[in-house]
């Protein structure tokens, strides 16, 4: 007969090997996905419009808790970034901003042009 403290031990290594093999799942995902430059897009777009940046305060406590849910969405995403490839948020960090850069030429050089007509 086996020790029930032999099966709850077996039962434990089990549990904590499935986790770090979950875990380890995840940290090559995120390097993964964080390859594309439409998945960093993404991704940055997502933690920009969760407002991570700005404050939850509301006066209204349901809309300040789902705020802070959002931001808690972002920084889950942020916490993934920095301690699985912390290289790719500067470089992500980079991209949006020449991407908004581009973006405010083509809109100054269309309106340019609208003031031709």
């Amino acid at each position: 007969m086996t020790h029930p403290l032999s099966r709850n031990d077996a039962a434990e290594r089990t549990a904590k090997l499935l986790e770090d093999a979950q875990f380890r799942q995840l940290q090559d995902d995120v390097r993964a996905v964080l390859e594309q430059p439409a998945a960093r897009r993404l991704v940055w777009s997502f933690v920009q419009a969760m407002n991570i940046d700005g404050s939850p305060f509301n006066t209204n406590a349901m809309a300040q808790a789902r705020a802070i849910g959002r931001q808690e969405a972002a920084q889950w995403w942020l916490r993934a970034i920095r301690d699985n490839c912390p290289e790719r948020e500067p470089q992500m960090r980079a991209e949006a901003n020449k991407a908004l850069k581009q973006l405010q030429q083509q809109l100054t050089a269309a309106e340019g042009n609208d003031d031709d007509d």
